[in-house]
């Protein structure tokens, strides 16, 4: 039995790695929920978690994720916000099925 569960989690970890997108490829259509945002100096770990509040998303930002925004933003969608931010802090945003992953570019 344990190494039928073990297959069976081995089989699943591969079908999620073939599954995984960018957030914000070029020509992506934002779709999320829109939202007015006004933040100054704000930890970007902070407006990621907001983010992922509103979209009822599940996050993962890695350590090495560090910096200070300032936003005034009126009826954009989160998702956009969302690659706003990653541009210009020069991160990557990886979807894997329900969980946005937010990492330095490389």
């Amino acid at each position: 039995m344990r190494a039928l569960l073990i297959t069976i989690a081995v089989a699943a970890l591969g079908e999620t790695a073939a599954a995984d997108r960018e957030l914000c490829a070029p020509g992506t259509r934002f779709r999320g929920q829109t939202l007015d945002l006004d933040v100054k100096a704000a930890d970007i770990r902070d407006v990621f978690r907001l983010l992922a509040d509103v979209s009822k998303t599940n996050l993962v930002v890695s350590d090495d994720v560090q910096g200070k925004i300032t936003l005034r933003l009126k009826r954009v969608p989160w998702d956009q916000i969302a690659c706003t931010v990653a541009a210009v802090q020069k991160l990557h945003i990886t979807v894997q099925d329900s969980i946005l992953m937010v990492t330095r570019r490389k």
